[in-house]
């Protein structure tokens, strides 16, 4: 059985730091701080270039198109980077939902 369930409906959504952009935390592991988010990012919104100092981040696009770093790529599409690694920014065209998975805490470091 599983430890966690979350209906796809049960909200939990919250803005973040970013206009147009919010997420919605599925899961956080108390023993070593990883998280599992849902992002939703606008029409037109945009994440800055950033990187993370301690998570390892793993990208799974849903829905829409999710733009990395000026290249568009649609449903199916799947990104993976190390801890420290400079990526971003992020935005999309039309709106997307990616699913998210950071292997520790999750920080942000601007990269501009």
């Amino acid at each position: 059985m599983y430890q966690v369930k979350r209906a796809a409906d049960d909200g939990g959504w919250a803005p973040i730091d970013f206009p147009g952009v919010e997420i919605k935390v599925l899961h956080t592991d108390e023993s070593s701080g990883a998280m599992t988010v849902l992002t939703r990012l606008a029409a037109g919104a945009v994440i800055p270039r950033h990187r993370h100092t301690a998570a390892d981040e793993t990208v799974y696009v849903i829905e829409g198109d999710f733009v990395e770093d000026g290249e568009s790529f649609g449903p199916g599409s799947f990104f993976a980077g190390r801890a420290g690694t400079d990526h971003g920014p992020h935005g999309s065209t039309t709106g997307c939902l990616v699913l998210t998975r950071f292997s520790a805490p999750m920080d942000f470091v601007s990269a501009g």
